[in-house]
């Protein structure tokens, strides 16, 4: 009984959270799983025997003391008895393996955050220097705004930090579906500027491709970098909503243009990426600066980060009061 409501109730839990909770949860619970059926069988073989003995007129085994009758466990009787406990137990172990194994594989996800029944994972700090593919960490506390704000504090590109408060909070942005932009999230994700359905088109992958080779010296590049833009209503035609983006680690560089906002338009089919003046990481005196750049209207950065924090505008003003109180510069 014990084992089929740890099952199910197991069951229940993991449809409800992300991917990366599942996976945490589940290896917790086939973790968990192997002390409880090896409790079981040792309690269920200790009954079976005893339930035998008070059949047969025998004390439990734990008080027969000396002279009392005693069973013996080389009758044919015992034998047979104790090859079909073999096999239950066996039987048990196998089926429990295989529910282990059906939990550890994917589960559809429900994506419903304020169904959540966990708290937000607590090791995602520790892996933000180590994660290399794409995925998403949720930041699903209680309260979420704090938890960014610690995030930020302890793991956000202290250059970038610097040049938001600098430009009195100018933000930049990206644009995600409304699903993406649900509730403020840890990304990791590989380029897409080389691809031409990025853009929807072979010129501009052509032109990204062109560039990426002209800035192949530099630590930011098309092929490992991000765009965002200062302007959020620009960020909306990406993906219907506007987040904001703070890069985290130490692995964290920027780019944007020192005339013009946009790396690549329509109407920019043609531009030749040698004449481009780009700007890099704003460590040249007298140039542009990263502070600069955020308090541009609508222009465009490209920024290179292994993992970014990412907050919906519908938390922007809760999360930057937070930042102006926590007075972590």
């Amino acid at each position: 009984a014990i084992l089929f409501f740890l099952v199910c109730s197991g069951a229940l839990f993991l449809h409800k959270v992300n991917e990366t909770d599942r996976q945490n949860y589940s290896t917790m619970l086939l973790r968990a799983s192997f002390p409880l059926l090896v409790l079981l069988a040792s309690g269920a073989n200790a009954y079976s025997v005893n339930s035998r003995n008070s059949r047969r007129g025998l004390k439990p085994m734990e008080l027969v003391s000396e002279g009392s009758p005693t069973f013996d466990p080389s009758s044919s009787s015992s034998s047979e008895s104790n090859q079909r406990r073999n096999v239950l137990a066996s039987l048990t172990i196998a089926s429990s393996a295989a529910i282990a194994t059906a939990l550890s594989s994917k589960i559809p996800v429900i994506s419903d955050s304020e169904n959540s029944i966990f708290p937000s994972i607590p090791f995602a700090e520790e892996s933000l220097m180590t994660s290399t593919s794409s995925s998403t960490i949720w930041l699903s506390s209680p309260s979420p705004v704090d938890e960014a704000i610690a995030l930020i504090e302890s793991s956000c590109d202290r250059r970038f930090l610097h040049g938001v408060v600098a430009s009195d909070y100018h933000l930049m942005y990206r644009g995600m579906t409304p699903e993406e932009a649900r509730a403020p999230s840890i990304r990791s994700e590989h380029s897409d500027l080389l691809l031409p359905s990025t853009y929807d088109s072979s010129d501009a992958s052509n032109f990204f491709t062109s560039l990426d080779k002209r800035m192949e010296e530099q630590p930011v590049k098309p092929s490992n970098g991000h765009l965002a833009t200062t302007s959020p209503d620009a960020a909306k035609t990406w993906g219907g909503e506007a987040v904001s983006i703070w890069p985290l680690g130490d692995n964290v560089h920027f780019a944007w243009l020192e005339e013009g906002d946009e790396f690549w338009t329509q109407e920019q089919q043609q531009q030749d990426v040698k004449s481009m003046k780009i700007i890099v990481d704003g460590i040249d005196c007298g140039r542009m600066s990263l502070e600069d750049a955020l308090e541009s209207n609508n222009k465009e950065i490209m920024f290179r980060a292994d993992q970014f924090l990412t907050v919906p505008m519908s938390l922007e003003k809760q999360l930057v009061q937070g930042l102006r109180d926590a007075f972590i510069i």
